[in-house]
């Protein structure tokens, strides 16, 4: 990549913002579409959250990928937030129009485009949401509009605002289960929590009908729910195509082209696997 005093800048802000694959991704996606821009990584305090984006729109930026913490926060420096980041909450994405900065979420999109390259058509299908934070609300989201309906189920059912959810428990989780034709786990602990093959094993897979598929938004490493549904014989995603996709959208919405996304998903594999 050559960069000179043309090369415009694009960005992702986050706190920390070290293990973001997002230059990675961006900008093999410059690089082959021919974009002279260059995407790296801010690492932003909250209390300088409002200082770096009008730095940003000073310097006429391509565009801006924003993370934890940041999401919520970024709302308020917006001229104009699409529709879908207003009902999802959050803004992940910055697009400078003209003067004006608009924020957009294209998570749910995202996760949908996933879902849909690897086979799975939403539209009248029942999908069963496991947590109720913000990825899950994009999620949520994102497959009520292509006609998906969709059960949240959560450890504080009463505390979700944004949606009715069902109780977690093993009666609710067999119910759900058997009617589902997607599972997508929206929770924290296939981070790499040491209670993951507890919280799993507790699961009722086995409720499952054959032909229903599995999710999960890790990306980094093979989750113990997508293992263990594979080996029963389900279909399943991780997180990667989610990952991807919502970058895609980013790259749509900053510089009118389409995205090289088969380019961007072998960046990212690269970077997964340190080659």
């Amino acid at each position: 990549m050559s960069i000179t005093g043309k090369t415009r800048l694009a960005a992702v802000l986050g706190w920390p913002v070290e293990h973001s694959l997002s230059p990675q991704i961006m900008n093999a996606a410059f690089a082959t579409a021919g974009v002279d821009a260059v995407l790296v990584p801010i690492g932003v305090p909250p209390e300088s959250l409002a200082t770096v984006v009008a730095g940003l729109r000073a310097q006429r930026m391509v565009g801006a990928s924003v993370t934890l913490p940041h999401k919520l926060d970024v709302m308020l420096l917006c001229d104009e937030v699409s529709t879908a980041a207003r009902e999802i909450g959050a803004v992940n994405c910055l697009q400078l129009v003209g003067d004006r900065l608009v924020g957009h979420n294209t998570d749910a999109p995202g996760f949908v485009a996933g879902l849909s390259n690897a086979g799975f058509v939403a539209s009248g299908k029942r999908a069963v949401i496991l947590g109720a934070g913000g990825s899950a609300r994009a999620v949520s989201y994102g497959l009520r509009g292509e006609g998906c309906q969709v059960e949240v189920i959560a450890r504080k059912p009463a505390e979700v605002r944004w949606s009715q959810a069902s109780p977690w428990t093993p009666e609710s989780l067999r119910a759900a289960f058997a009617r589902a034709d997607v599972i997508v786990d929206c929770t924290p602990l296939g981070l790499g929590d040491s209670d993951e093959q507890a919280w799993v094993d507790a699961l009722p897979l086995d409720a499952l009908r054959p032909e229903a598929w599995v999710a999960t938004l890790v990306y980094h490493r093979v989750t113990s729910l997508l293992d263990h549904a594979r080996s029963r014989g389900h279909s399943t995603l991780d997180g990667r195509a989610m990952l991807v996709h919502q970058a895609a959208r980013a790259f749509e919405l900053w510089t009118g082209r389409t995205a090289p996304v088969p380019a961007m998903t072998h960046a990212l594999d690269a970077s997964l696997s340190g080659t």
